[in-house]
């Protein structure tokens, strides 16, 4: 059965087990209230998967885009997708098999989108094109196509190898991408979008970067309610559970966080923006969970607090 499955998902997109809601909570803070919702996905990337953990994760188009090494046990190869909604539900899944990658089965540990109409992984029309990274052995980004499940990671270039997420930054016309060197030291970087060559400039970002993305500047100061200086910025998160928010320029904004042991996170690697629903999507690799942030509307300026998060682990 298993083996019939895996072949008809070479075909078509299935639906995989659905998530599960495993704590949830809410605290009044700045004002407002910030919601929080635990979902474990651990058997979300179809029957091969026992510990599926939201490694790489972007929000494009309405669909959350999910993925995870190659391992038989995680994703099996396979691109996990969520239509969340206004309010974060993720109870139904759907699995899109990536095909093979430079080491076999691609299970890219950082995805995005770029849909500028030019460059590495864009396309004119059609089937959304995921741009992803490996850096964990085979040390190479390359693109899937969503419309055609089974087909090979073409082309391909190589990578930065500490490179542990990427984002399309629109208004550099440029890929960013978040460097966890040695020592915890952690970088912003840029990627020429033609040919996915590392640009020179580099700017510190809090310590264990694991995820980065892409969002606008005014949900930036929304969030943080500091002045924000260029159009778009980047929401980074670390595997010590902490994230931290800077401009294009590679400038913090606001403080960084670390939620520690109140929270109810293990361990950070991905994290997704869904800017129309207010929307942050933190993906915890170790918890094999998802944790659905509500954001207040923008134009109220607050940090969502740790609180919210202490309160979901005493409600798991």
């Amino acid at each position: 059965m298993k083996i019939a499955a895996g072949l008809f998902v070479a075909c078509v997109a299935l639906p995989a087990v659905a998530g599960t809601v495993t704590g949830s909570g809410s605290l009044p803070m700045y004002g407002s209230n910030y919601g929080v919702t635990t979902w474990r996905i651990a058997g979300d990337a179809g029957s091969a998967s026992t510990a599926f953990g939201a490694e790489g994760m972007t929000f494009f188009n309405g669909t959350l885009y999910v993925s995870h090494d190659h391992d038989a046990n995680r994703a099996a190869g396979n691109l996990v997708s969520y239509t969340p909604g206004a309010t974060g539900n993720l109870s139904a899944a759907t699995t899109t098999l990536m095909g093979t990658g430079p080491a076999g089965l691609w299970g890219p540990e950082g995805i995005t989108v770029n849909n500028s109409g030019s460059g590495f992984g864009s396309w004119a029309a059609g089937s959304v094109r995921i741009t992803g990274i490996e850096t964990r052995g085979t040390d190479s980004f390359g693109v899937f196509d969503t419309g055609t499940p089974g087909s090979n990671m073409s082309p391909t270039a190589n990578a930065v190898p500490a490179l542990d997420d990427i984002a399309w930054a629109s208004s550099l016309d440029l890929f960013a991408g978040v460097e966890d060197g040695s020592g915890d030291s952690s970088f912003l970087r840029f990627f020429d979008k033609n040919t996915m060559a590392v640009q020179s400039f580099s700017a510190p970002v809090i310590n264990g970067a694991k995820g980065i993305a892409a969002v606008s500047g005014s949900f930036a100061a929304a969030v943080t309610g500091a002045s924000v200086g260029t159009s778009q910025a980047f929401l980074v998160v670390s595997e010590f559970d902490g994230f931290a928010f800077y401009d294009t320029n590679g400038n913090a904004i606001g403080p960084a966080l670390t939620f520690g042991d109140y929270a109810a996170i293990n361990e950070l690697e991905s994290v997704a923006v869904d800017e129309t629903n207010n929307l942050i999507f933190l993906g915890d690799e170790a918890g094999l969970s998802i944790h659905v942030v509500s954001v207040p509307a923008p134009g109220v300026g607050a940090i969502f607090g740790l609180g919210l998060l202490a309160a979901a682990r005493r409600r798991r």
